[in-house]
């Protein structure tokens, strides 16, 4: 409901007519700008948000049993406070795909880092950077901050299974990485499960889309309405 105000939908479609115009504002003011899209409030106190409660985990404190379930494993504790593009990748995935399959992907590609010289990755995992047992309140400030988070990476990491183009987080990170300052050639997409993540994307239909939260994914679907003005050219673009 606050997305949906006139005022907000005006900032929605002045960010997109800059954006199709090519008049880019900073990866970070445009982040803000969807963050407080999203939470409601202010761009420039999304970025101060955002920035204050950005963390990264380093890969190698990453288990296969990390990634079976969104269950809390204690990864939080292993995180710690980050500067904005200073992470390595964004990790964009499905709770619902295979754990043990996403765990395969998540290592090659830390191995591929690792021989381009990056050294020894650090990365923004939802499990992990979110607090699982804070409050309603503090973690849903953290979801409102995601593209502020997406900003301070310098590569977005899909691990594309059979859910991932059907999961509405997943598509709304790639919409937002791209248009916050990202560019394909930082986003790495490693396939498992028999999936050609293209042709999947290529049949998005946000309308089917899912969240595994029922409110995020009514909330996404009003702010994609307020910008687009239906869910079809939203799904065409993707």
């Amino acid at each position: 409901s606050i997305t949906a105000t006139p005022s907000n939908r005006g900032r929605v479609e002045r960010l997109l007519h800059r954006l199709a115009n090519g008049k880019k504002m900073s990866s970070e003011n445009e982040a803000a700008l969807v963050a407080a899209l999203v939470g409601g409030g202010s761009a420039a106190e999304a970025l101060e948000k955002g920035a204050a409660r950005f963390r990264a985990l380093k890969l190698a404190d990453v288990q296969e049993s990390d990634l079976a379930s969104n269950e809390d494993t204690g990864l939080y504790g292993k995180t710690s406070p980050a500067k904005l593009g200073k992470v390595t990748g964004f990790i964009s995935h499905s709770w619902r795909d295979n754990g043990p399959a996403k765990y395969v992907a998540l290592m090659a590609w830390g191995s591929e880092s690792r021989r381009s010289g990056v050294g020894s990755p650090l990365i923004w995992l939802d499990k992990a950077c979110i607090k699982q047992d804070q409050s309603a309140e503090e973690k849903q400030a953290d979801i409102n901050a995601l593209p502020v988070f997406l900003s301070g990476c310098d590569s977005l990491v899909a691990l594309a299974g059979p859910s991932y183009a059907s999961r509405l987080w997943c598509v709304v990170e790639l919409f937002v990485f791209l248009h916050c300052g990202g560019d394909r050639e930082r986003i790495r997409v490693l396939e498992f499960g028999g999936v050609d993540v293209r042709v999947a994307l290529n049949r998005f239909d946000a309308a089917e889309a899912q969240c595994f939260l029922k409110d995020d994914q009514e909330r996404l679907l009003a702010i994609i309405e307020a910008g687009f003005g239906s869910l079809s050219p939203f799904s065409a673009l993707i």
